[in-house]
Order: C-alpha cells, then structure tokens, then sequence
C-alpha cells in the first residue's frame, strides 16, 4: 500500500495538473470507488451550476433569461 501526506499529495497533485493541463484527476484503486480531485474553481462552478438547475423555478427563470438576451443580441423581441 503506498500511502502520502497532505502535503505529499498536495506537490504531487500541482504537478499533474500543471503537466497534464487538466482541471480533476481521478485516483483509481484497486479495491473501493475511485475517487476524483478537481480543481477548487471547478468545484465551485459545479456548486454553482447545480444550485441554479437544482429546482424547477430556478431552471426555469435561468431559460427564460436566457431566452430573452438571445432574443434581445438577435434582435428578435420576445414576450416578456
């Protein structure tokens, strides 16, 4: 079994990321689910994505929105 420090893995971690150009990492094992390492600004997003999708209302505000500076950068007008 090999095993790391926090801040093992935290210098080893940079390293891939910055070699690999990549946002997560994910950590295979041989026994037990595999584990995904994302950046903190990925995670954020995601957090961020997931609140504004996670309801109906909230979703559907966020489409009709949308819509709407579609419609307005077209120059297509739209019922508000």
């Amino acid at each position: 079994m090999y095993s790391l420090s926090a801040n093992q893995l935290s210098s080893q971690l940079d390293a891939v990321l910055e070699l690999a150009d990549i946002d997560e990492v994910i950590l295979t094992r041989d026994q037990g689910e595999s584990l995904v390492l994302v950046r903190e600004s990925v995670w954020r997003a995601m957090q961020d994505a997931m609140h504004l999708l996670g309801t109906d209302i909230n979703s559907d505000r966020l489409l009709r929105s949308l819509l709407l500076v579609r419609a307005d950068l077209l120059g297509n007008p739209v019922d508000r």
